[in-house]
């Protein structure tokens, strides 16, 4: 980008940063400021278009806890039961856990062994 278009991209901020400060309507801001309605909303649009790089960036994703696993407080008042089985593994279960999840971990746990 060339020095005089920066400059003229820079000014065109403070004066839109200035039109949102001021409470005025658009056509009351260009009539005060002796400046045309299509060109501040030239500008104006210019200023809130996203760049190509913003445009092109894949959406990030990420998954959300289910309602069962929202259910699980492992930050309940009791003592959490620990599983420590050989190697790595360890389990806690929370005192709010619910018992088809925990259900569901026995079974797991007896084809482990």
């Amino acid at each position: 980008m060339a020095e005089n278009e920066l400059s003229k991209a820079e000014l065109w901020i403070k004066r839109i940063q200035d039109f949102y400060s001021s409470g005025l309507s658009r056509k009351a801001w260009c009539q005060e400021h002796q400046i045309s309605l299509s060109t501040f909303s030239y500008w104006l649009k210019k200023q809130t278009e996203p760049t190509e790089t913003e445009s092109e960036l894949e959406p990030v994703f990420a998954r959300l806890p289910s309602q069962r696993e929202l259910s699980c407080d492992l930050s309940a008042s009791h003592a959490p039961v620990i599983i420590h089985l050989t190697g790595s593994v360890w389990i806690e279960i929370g005192a709010g856990c619910p018992g088809e999840l925990l259900v569901s971990l026995l079974h797991a746990l007896k084809t482990y062994a």
